[in-house]
């Protein structure tokens, strides 16, 4: 049973997440898990914060880049390359699911958002590493179908995007124009991203 402290900490981070403030809420349950890391309730409750926060930051850094893009005049936006600032990004939410494979380097969940990101980050760059992360999952869950269609939605060849994870009708700007018109790209809802191919 964890002490008094500890679980005001848990009931803070818990109204936090509710009321959608995260910086809030990592704060209170990184204190407690400061406090009471052996206690299983408590490092439950820590990584999940942590894989939210994570997920939302990825969708973060990926949002910076389609504005970046979106920025760009449309003949450019083929040789867009990731600035500092949408790097920086990748690298925030990287570091929250890295925090949770801190906790429990078995964390399947954890194991496979971190592959998600590092995809989104740089798909050709990163292959090896999202294989690595995936192996190690279906370590934990032999057979799991979900990791083996998360794997296989990264791995194998996207016919749509030409494996860019960009979507192509849009080429990564989210929107596009008719009669100098701009409206939500229809294939993928304003992300910038192919819709058939990656986690996020």
């Amino acid at each position: 049973m964890v002490s008094e402290e500890v679980h005001a900490l848990l009931v803070r981070a818990q109204r936090s997440l509710e009321e959608g403030r995260f910086e809030d809420a990592k704060e209170a349950i990184r204190e407690g898990y400061a406090r009471a890391p052996e206690d299983e309730k408590v490092r439950d409750f820590y990584q999940q914060i942590l894989l939210a926060d994570g997920v939302r930051l990825s969708r973060r850094a990926r949002d910076l880049r389609r504005d970046e893009i979106r920025a760009l005049p449309r003949k450019q936006r083929g040789a867009y390359r990731d600035s500092p600032e949408v790097s920086a990004a990748f690298q925030v939410a990287l570091a929250s699911l890295d925090d949770a494979l801190e906790a429990d380097a078995r964390n399947a969940k954890a194991l496979m958002l971190k592959a998600g990101v590092l995809d989104r980050m740089d798909r050709e760059g990163m292959q090896s590493e999202v294989e690595a992360l995936f192996e190690r999952a279906l370590e934990v869950y032999p057979g799991n179908e979900e990791l083996i269609y998360a794997r296989d939605r990264i791995l194998l060849a996207c016919p749509r995007c030409a494996h860019t994870g960009i979507c192509p009708a849009c080429q990564g700007a989210g929107e596009v124009s008719a009669l100098f018109v701009r409206s939500p790209c229809p294939e993928c809802k304003g992300t910038g991203i192919c819709g058939h191919c990656g986690l996020f």
